[in-house]
């Protein structure tokens, strides 16, 4: 019988075939020292991890970060509380993502039925410790057959990133996007080198696939790994193109098939819309972002000397770098420059940047290192730098809070009432966001519905006005004044006459006359 066995092919001779298979035991003692083999630096990418997931759950135990209210969060699981009560994204409301999220989001929403969208809301928000942790295992995955330097760099960086730390806080989908894309290339990649394997890149494909599922711009690693299958198309472009393809239609079909106008619309369009504006955010800006964050002159030398150190790196002569390394370099690159597309520039866009900018500083480290031949004095001045960013981090996470918008909405709005936010942030750690009452509106993002209909703004005027009809409360982080401007200024009036003021401030809140405030 012809085959493969860890790694030794099978023979014909009768006596080798007969045998018997190791005891339990020993297997896996065998099987634990391949895994040890395999993973020489594991200590390091689990100490990395462990930081990671640490300076998550610290942020999650300040004041408002675990039951509080940060926006886009709220976004997803009401998309998804939606969608397990019957209404389609898309079809029935507008989403300004692709239903991946969503999707992964359903297990919450159905908890919700048992615990209420509060304390849902607050699994998820547990769940990002996981997600940080999972990250580093897999950033280190990618380079840890390189060495102790390489590792440290790669996972320190990839635990402690501001841009990372910021989305995984404000349950934001870049750090779920990393995720996905780095498990397709931790399956594709084998100690570095592209696995000759088509199942694997069927597999890995399937991973990058879903990942685009949950938010667009996973195709630019997508879109790496392609190139990278040029060269032999039957055994690993075909698989990995065709597990592409899976990976995101097989989630989006039924909704694509619902609704096919509104998930471009909603999707495509509304990202589109975001490209033209009057005001630019600076290269400063969009550069600190990538890096260390904050702004002022601080942080742009700090951030020039960074990619400094890369560039350099980089250009040194030295040992072939392998495909994994190639990988992440071309893939920090075009992330790069998709960060200059959008007018508008928000910290969470370089949270994708994040996994393929620290291997790729870590490759340009450790060609410095042996430029220098110094790898110790190196070693410990990486050590030095990530222990010093740690420090600022924690600092800065000490200082942080959010509000809390539970006891002023349980205030005046009754359970189960109709109501309408201008955020769901409100309504989702308020468990106001379920409606016991028939024809509740099932507008889920109202930002968003905004955006979507920017170039039509007749049919976003008319769909608020439906939601507006139908909701009893209205709960706003401003004034209505604030809220409806532009071309929605006309609702200002529809508001005025049917609702009136119980509450201002930190929140607005507008009861429809004749029902009572709780």
């Amino acid at each position: 019988m012809n085959g493969a066995i860890g790694g030794m092919e099978a023979g014909t001779d009768a006596s080798a075939a007969a045998a018997p298979p190791p005891p339990q035991a020993a297997r896996r003692r065998i099987w634990l020292t391949g895994l040890l083999r395999r993973h020489p630096n594991a200590t390091i990418v689990a100490l990395c991890a462990l930081v990671a997931a640490a300076l998550d759950a610290l942020q999650l135990g300040r004041p408002g970060y675990l039951l509080g209210g940060t926006p886009d969060i709220s976004v997803y699981l009401g998309a998804a509380i939606r969608l397990v009560h019957g209404a389609l994204p898309y079809r029935d409301f507008v989403l300004v993502q692709p239903p991946g999220s969503t999707l992964l989001l359903s297990p919450a929403a159905l908890l919700s039925e048992l615990v209420g969208t509060r304390w849902a809301l607050a699994m998820v928000r547990l769940g990002t410790i996981l997600v940080a942790a999972a990250n580093v295992v897999l950033v280190g995955r990618l380079v840890s057959h390189r060495g102790r330097l390489q590792t440290l760099v790669a996972c320190g960086v990839m635990a402690i990133l501001p841009a990372e730390l910021y989305a995984l806080d404000a349950g934001l989908l870049e750090p779920l996007v990393d995720l996905f894309c780095l498990l397709g290339a931790a399956i594709v990649f084998e100690g570095g080198a592209l696995s000759p394997s088509w199942r694997r890149w069927l597999i890995g494909g399937a991973a990058v696939g879903f990942g685009v599922a949950v938010k667009l711009p996973a195709a630019v690693p997508a879109l790496v790994l392609g190139a990278a299958c040029l060269p032999d198309a039957r055994r690993r472009l075909a698989p990995f193109v065709g597990g592409v393809v899976a990976g995101f239609v097989l989630p989006s079909v039924a909704f694509i098939a619902a609704a096919p106008g509104s998930f471009f619309r909603d999707v495509v369009g509304s990202q589109l819309g975001r490209l033209p504006d009057a005001s630019r955010a600076s290269a400063a800006t969009r550069l600190a972002g990538m890096t260390l964050g904050g702004g002022g002159n601080v942080a742009v030398a700090i951030t020039l000397a960074l990619f400094a150190v890369a560039v350099l790196g980089l250009a040194v002569r030295g040992r072939r770098r392998d495909a994994s390394e190639w990988f992440a370099i071309a893939s920090a690159l075009l992330v790069v420059g998709v960060q200059f597309v959008p007018s508008q520039y928000y910290p969470q866009y370089a949270a994708l940047l994040a996994p393929f900018l620290a291997m790729s500083l870590a490759t340009a480290v450790d060609r410095l290192a042996a430029l220098l031949r110094r790898p110790v004095l190196v070693l410990a001045a990486v050590t030095a730098f990530l222990a010093v960013v740690l420090a600022g981090q924690v600092v800065a996470i000490a200082a942080s809070s959010v509000s809390d918008p539970a006891a002023a909405v349980d205030a005046v709005v009754p359970p189960g009432a109709c109501t309408l936010s201008n955020g769901p942030r409100v309504l989702v750690p308020s468990d106001r966001f379920v409606s016991t009452g028939p024809g509740c509106t099932e507008m889920v993002d109202p930002f968003g519905t905004m955006l979507t209909f920017a170039g039509d703004p007749g049919t976003g005027v008319a769909a608020y006005r439906a939601a507006i009809s139908h909701a009893n409360y209205l709960v706003l982080t401003s004034s209505v004044a604030g809220w409806l401007s532009g071309p929605y200024t006309p609702l200002q009036t529809v508001v005025s006459g049917d609702f009136h003021l119980v509450r201002s401030g930190d929140l607005w809140i507008y009861v429809r006359d004749g029902y009572p405030a709780a």
